[in-house]
């Protein structure tokens, strides 16, 4: 079974839906999110690298904090949104990967 969710903060859905999973007797193949905000988690690692790390199953998003920040960059109409993501990125976020 594959997880699809937007985004992982703490991870408390994705644990949720792998115990659902694995009570239901199937195993979870991995987690695909649409947007991976680069967040730390609860140690040194990211929130998705936990993820990973706990469940032993990949995390693939679709975008990242990372992406976002260069298509504000590289969007004219956008562009006043681009401090607000970066201040957002130094308060919450890991470094790049």
């Amino acid at each position: 079974m594959l997880i699809l969710d937007d985004v992982i903060s703490a991870g408390t859905s994705v644990r949720e839906s792998v115990e659902l999973i694995r009570a239901a007797g199937a195993t979870p193949a991995g987690v695909v999110i649409a947007l991976d905000r680069m967040e730390r988690g609860k140690g040194a690692l990211s929130a998705v690298q936990e993820v990973k790390e706990t469940f032993g199953i990949p995390v693939i998003a679709v975008a990242t904090l990372e992406d976002l920040i260069g298509y504000l960059a590289d969007s004219p109409e956008l562009a006043a949104n681009l401090d607000a993501v970066k201040a957002y990125r130094e308060q919450y976020g890991i470094a790049a990967r």
